[in-house]
């Protein structure tokens, strides 16, 4: 048995270095081969998440730009059934539609026959935008007989509002379109006429084809029908290979999945054209069109960058067995461990590069447009410590109010970083449909103690300021108090709580204060105070309330000359010492406009939606002494309609009167709506907004109204002031 074991030994030796080779090569094959079919797997699933989204984003494209084309309709049928004794005016009324209109290419009212006895059996003024000039003409006769048109038949016959399948309407909109149709009616309620717009499918079909996730792929769209209603040029695509798709969406045969979250619809196919396997990922629009919305990609593109990096990987391997067979072992294991070092080094730092561009990207920006205001000079710094930090701060203006906060996180590090990520996302959140800081605060508490294993809590300061009335309303977490810059500078009275984080169920006190014009705010966090320089001295408060002496002696100094001058101040105290802690600041300066009216008028109601009558004709009064356009004025009448029926609905208890008064003030560039009652709160602005992209059947309800008045008007402001409801609606007469 020896000598057998010593024979085995001796043989194995000279051949052990082919033997771990060759071992070597058959498991780094095997993984490599697991890894690429993991790696195609969650590519697939990438894909599918990434297509997702893109037809989320181009539906949401179609549903606003039809929703806006729905709106022009039934904002002019009104003008249309106003002027119908008048058959030129109609030619104005299509020309209004077009013009306030980008998205539209034509509009026509097709009337019934010998409506206008003097103009015929056919009669359909018609508006058409070439190359930006408005083109009025009549299109009907016996050579564009509209009355055998789905639009004008589903419009007159079904008394309803439509989108109708694509067709080629060669004498009116110079190409295939598809239609929204509206009835136009007569003082008895009969419909007469149909109003209709019309979208180029050539224009839908190069704005889905806008881009693409892979240079070959493209997007198709189809009616209920599964009839083609745009597609890519046929520069990009060819017509056979489009009609091939189609046919296979409406083959009910034909092999289909669902994605993961079972939004959409999956057909694999192969393209006869160059034999490549590719995918078709369709769904319906929301909606009543019930639209279907399709999008191709290949597999060669999905996989390539796969692909080529398992031919890499398996050259590399062969070059690595290679070497290994003239190396030794432990050489190439100091080797392989130095590479694994430097490969982990160089991936955190390049995560920790990626977490700060990342971290940087999620504070507001205060010269965006949406915060350039004349009411307004805000600006805001975070210099953080290290590659990543826990200090947080954010604002935005939502309804006429700014809202903002400034935070500290306990810790350093990646930790904090995460902390300051998923509280900035909590005060979004919160601060998206309520107003009242003390709930903000606590709905960031109570989210931020649910699975807190470490114990870490955050030191944060949230503000609402209404910009109309200068009322601020705030309330503190353990933060240090800002500073309050008038005349002359104190801290603002804040009572500290505790920070967020610690205790779930803690209540929380809000405070409030009125802020005059010229006031400004400064928030910092202990960054600023705890500076220390290279004797370990702090920067202090007595420091921080010296920079502020010198400011209040200059005239009109604003947000940024603040933080620049505390800036430095700070660097030259410091004296180049390494920063010990995060750094952030925020201020703003409240500067409100005292604009001179020239008009003001108010109209006192009850709560009975039969006095909607009077507060349209009170609105009609206005618009006409404003010499407000058609189009805008029905805007103004439609939102404040919907806005007073709203304080009628929730404002009083049932069988209960009580009064709503309407105010009208406008100068030269706006006019102001104030709409207010005394009955119980409700503030219409924190009503979650409709999704307009989900079906009636499951959109939730309530929430239309206030997205309405939103669409229509410029701004919507609300505040309880002295007991009362004061709802405020703003829109630009320029």
């Amino acid at each position: 048995m020896k000598k057998i074991l010593e024979a085995i030994n001796n043989w194995l030796k000279p051949r052990m270095a082919v033997f771990v080779l060759v071992t070597a090569a058959l498991l780094l094959e095997a993984m490599s081969l697991l890894q690429y079919f993991d790696a195609r797997r969650r590519l697939r699933d990438t894909l599918e998440d990434r297509v997702l989204s893109e037809l989320i984003i181009k539906a949401l494209y179609i549903r606003r730009t039809m929703l806006m084309a729905e709106v022009a309709v039934r904002n002019h049928v009104w003008d249309a059934e106003r002027l119908l004794a008048e058959p030129d005016s109609m030619y104005n009324v299509c020309r209004r539609v077009v013009e306030q209109n980008e998205d539209i290419g034509s509009c026509g009212i097709a009337f019934r026959p010998y409506y206008y006895p003097e103009l015929g059996q056919y009669f359909e003024p018609h508006a058409l935008l070439e190359d930006s000039v408005v083109v009025m003409s009549q299109i009907g006769g016996p050579n564009h007989d509209y009355t055998r048109r789905s639009f004008y038949r589903d419009a007159m016959e079904g008394d309803t509002a439509h989108w109708c399948s694509p067709y080629d309407d060669l004498e009116g909109a110079g190409g295939r379109v598809t239609s929204y149709a509206m009835p136009v009616r007569d003082a008895s309620g009969e419909p007469v006429a149909a109003m209709c717009i019309d979208l180029h499918t050539d224009w839908m079909g190069a704005m889905m084809n806008s881009r693409h996730l892979y240079p070959s792929s493209f997007c198709f769209l189809l009616d209920r029908h599964g009839q083609l209603i745009a597609s890519p040029s046929a520069d990009s695509v060819s017509a056979q290979s489009i009609e091939r798709l189609v046919s296979m969406i409406n083959d009910s045969t034909v092999a289909r999945t669902m994605t993961k979250n079972g939004r959409a619809t999956v057909i694999t196919f192969d393209d006869d054209e160059d034999q490549s396997e590719g995918y078709i990922f369709y769904a319906k629009l929301r909606g009543n069109t019930r639209w279907q919305l399709a999008l191709v990609c290949y597999d060669d593109e999905v996989y390539a960058d796969l692909r080529q990096m398992h031919a890499i990987s398996l050259i590399l391997m062969l070059l690595g067995l290679g070497v290994l067979g003239f190396i030794l072992h432990h050489t190439m294991m100091g080797i392989r461990r130095l590479e694994r070092a430097k490969v982990e080094r160089e991936k955190m730092d390049s995560e920790l590069h990626v977490a700060q561009r990342i971290q940087k990207d999620m504070l507001p920006n205060a010269s965006s447009q949406a915060l350039q205001r004349a009411d307004l000079d805000i600006c805001s710094l975070l210099l953080p410590a290290k590659e990543v930090g826990g200090d947080l701060y954010d604002f935005f203006v939502r309804d006429e109010k700014l809202f903002f906060c400034i935070g500290d996180v306990s810790g350093k590090g990646v930790p904090s970083a995460l902390l300051m990520a998923v509280t900035h996302t909590l005060f979004r959140t919160a601060a998206a449909h309520e107003t009242n800081p003390q709930r903000i605060m606590t709905t960031i508490n109570e989210l931020s103690c649910e699975g807190n294993e470490s114990n870490m809590f955050v030191t944060l300061f949230v503000g609402v300021l209404d910009l109309p009335t200068g009322r601020l309303r705030y309330c503190n977490a353990g933060h240090d108090s800002p500073a309050l810059l008038a005349e002359k500078w104190t801290m603002l009275p804040a009572k500290p709580n505790l920070p967020v984080g610690i205790i779930n169920d803690f209540k929380y006190v809000a405070q409030e204060m009125q802020l005059a014009a010229g006031d400004t705010l400064f928030l910092y966090t202990d960054g600023l105070t705890e500076a220390m320089n290279s004797q370990r001295k702090q920067f202090g408060l007595k420091r921080v309330q010296g920079v502020l002496d010198k400011l209040l002696k200059q005239p009109a100094f604003g947000a940024r000359q603040l933080l620049d001058s505390m800036t430095q101040a700070v660097h030259q105290f410091t004296e180049g010492a390494n920063q010990s802690d995060d750094l952030t600041m925020l201020a703003f300066r409240y500067t409100p406009r005292n604009e001179t009216a020239s008009l003001r008028d108010e109209l006192l109601l009850t709560n009975d939606i039969k006095q909607v009558e009077q507060l349209n004709a009170f609105i009609a009064s206005v618009t006409d002494r404003l010499q407000m356009d058609a189009g805008k004025a029905g805007q103004v009448k439609l939102a404040v309609e919907e806005a007073v029926v709203n304080v009628m609905h929730y404002a009083y208890p049932p069988e209960m009167e009580g009064e709503i008064k309407v105010c009208a003030e406008a100068n030269n560039e706006r006019l102001k709506l104030t709409i207010s009652d005394s009955g119980v709160a409700f503030d219409p602005t924190e009503t979650l907004t409709a999704d307009t992209t989900l079906s009636v059947e499951e959109r939730p309800i309530g929430g239309l109204g206030i997205f309405l008045v939103r669409q229509l008007m410029d701004s919507i402001n609300y505040e309880r002031i002295e007991g009362r409801n004061v709802l405020t609606l703003r829109k630009s007469l320029t």
